[in-house]
């Protein structure tokens, strides 16, 4: 299993679980009252709604590009992060920006806000 102790094994695992479709494993990345803007134009609330959400994307939606996010840290348990992704349906690009507000509870990182739009 990834290091979620780092930002860096963090960003890591969460390409790893969005990639490989599991969305119980996705979920556990998240906050338990974490929100999240996507692809539809509803606040998204809570980690059972964000592992449905998760859950309604193509089989074949995977990250194609993900560099690690440029970080500001807030605290030393708080950090934003900012990023370009390169997301894929097949063959078709899906270009996005995300922003995380990453909180570290029990010295894991956990999503806690998600913020992401199409680039273009």
């Amino acid at each position: 299993m990834t290091d979620l102790s780092t930002l860096e094994g963090f960003h890591k695992r969460w390409v790893e679980v969005f990639n490989s479709h599991d969305l119980d494993a996705h979920a556990a990345l998240y906050t338990e009252d974490a929100m999240l803007f996507g692809s539809v134009p509803e606040l998204i609330i809570g980690r059972t709604a964000i592992r449905d959400y998760f859950g309604g994307r193509g089989p074949k939606v995977h990250v194609a590009r993900y560099p690690f996010p440029r970080v500001v840290m807030i605290s030393d348990s708080v950090a934003a992060t900012a990023a370009p992704v390169d997301f894929a349906d097949g063959d078709t690009p899906m270009p996005y920006r995300v922003t995380w507000m990453l909180v570290k509870n029990h010295g894991e990182w956990k999503i806690a806000q998600h913020h992401g739009s199409p680039r273009g």
